[in-house]
């Protein structure tokens, strides 16, 4: 989730008369020097209260971005002891997100330590997600991004499976670098199904797959605890998503455990809502000594009577006959013969008969389609889906 918008930025935020030193070596009383502008210096003292109005936190934003360097550090030196609160404020939070970009490392490091009690609240209030996202971006040295990464750390499980939370956390993997961005994977993996069963917890999963090279150290943890999970996730409404995008993202040669986890289960998942999408995931990922295996369990089946009543066995078994090899296909073509001759739905056979008419186009055997119920012989394509696609 991107920061909402405040005043429109600048190329920098302090102008040519601020530094970064110059903010630092004011004492309180060259503060009162005639470089403070008159309206700043009413308004000292009220920084806090004027934020948390919509002309006030625009105000105070020209301020900033006008660069004065006295009138910043009176800004600033206010909004620090108040950092907490603005960043949850309906105004003060744009004004959050303007002071970050003003302040000094030592001074980010302060409003660090004083929010740090209170980031998870700040990390899940749907405005203070934003305030943080932003200053997750202006982050760059190693001590700024421990002193957040600390602070964070016995929540990120929390922010996981927050609608804001999880912005912040895929943020922090967005901007930081390992060994912070290490510890997040390593508590995502640890409590991997309370993630993958929750659908905001799922987004943040997916991130952490994505980031997960082929081959690195966070790859193989991950794919250690999907394998386990297989059977469990693929039978989630959530969890089965996880599953298919690490397929997606690693390929099929990578996904080995996960593909050994589901061994002798085809049938059982073929005729199920979620898991049914992860079987033609399978199909398409998987190397073809898996693929001729686990197509050979729909085939050997003696329930073929079961998946042939499924309208989801109908996708698989479609998504089958359009990548087994030509043996498999004439197997599979006879089991769904043997299995739909009395079938008593007549609009399931039809449409049984349909997809094997498909399957003959494809074996160059047109019009092979017959079964003993006298059923008219249908003709299609195995080029496109027939019917409606059932939702994910």
């Amino acid at each position: 989730a991107a920061a909402p918008k405040a005043l429109p930025p600048s190329s920098t935020v302090a102008g040519p008369e601020m530094t970064a030193e110059g903010i630092e070596e004011h004492s309180s009383d060259e503060l009162t020097c005639a470089s403070l502008p008159p309206e700043i210096n009413e308004c000292r003292g009220q920084v806090a209260n004027l934020s948390k109005t919509q002309a006030g936190s625009k105000f105070l934003q020209r301020q900033l971005l006008k660069g004065n360097e006295a009138a910043v550090a009176v800004i600033l030196g206010e909004v620090e002891h108040e950092i907490a609160q603005l960043m949850c404020d309906a105004y003060g939070n744009y004004l959050s997100s303007i002071a970050f970009q003003a302040c000094t490392v030592k001074q980010r490091k302060r409003m660090l330590q004083r929010m740090a009690p209170q980031v998870a609240a700040i990390a899940c209030d749907k405005r203070g997600t934003h305030a943080l996202q932003a200053l997750i971006g202006l982050l760059t040295t190693p001590e700024e991004q421990d002193l957040l990464v600390s602070a964070v750390r016995p929540h990120i499980i929390e922010l996981c499976v927050d609608p804001n939370g999880t912005h912040v956390v895929q943020r922090l993997l967005c901007c930081f670098a390992p060994p912070c961005t290490d510890m997040v994977h390593g508590l995502v993996v640890a409590s991997l199904l309370q993630v993958a069963h929750h659908p905001h917890g799922l987004c943040m999963l997916k991130r952490c797959i994505s980031q997960a090279k082929p081959g690195s150290r966070n790859q193989e943890l991950l794919l250690s605890q999907l394998a386990k999970h297989a059977l469990d996730l693929v039978q989630s409404p959530y969890g089965n998503y996880a599953v298919q995008h690490a397929l997606d993202e690693w390929g099929g040669s990578w996904c080995t455990p996960i593909f050994n986890s589901l061994k002798g289960r085809m049938m059982q998942l073929s005729i199920q809502k979620f898991s049914s999408n992860v079987v033609e995931k399978i199909f398409c990922a998987a190397p073809p000594e898996f693929r001729t295996l686990f197509i050979s369990e729909l085939v050997d089946s003696e329930k073929m009577s079961v998946l042939v009543n499924s309208t989801y066995g109908h996708f698989v078994v479609k998504r089958a006959l359009q990548l087994a090899e030509l043996p498999q296909v004439h197997l599979l073509l006879d089991a769904m013969r043997r299995s739909i001759e009395h079938m008593p739905n007549r609009r399931m056979r039809a449409k049984w008969e349909k997809l094997m008419t498909a399957g003959n186009d494809r074996l160059g055997d047109r019009g092979a389609v017959s079964t003993r119920g006298g059923c008219a012989t249908a003709t299609s394509s195995m080029g496109g889906k027939s019917g409606v696609r059932r939702p994910a």
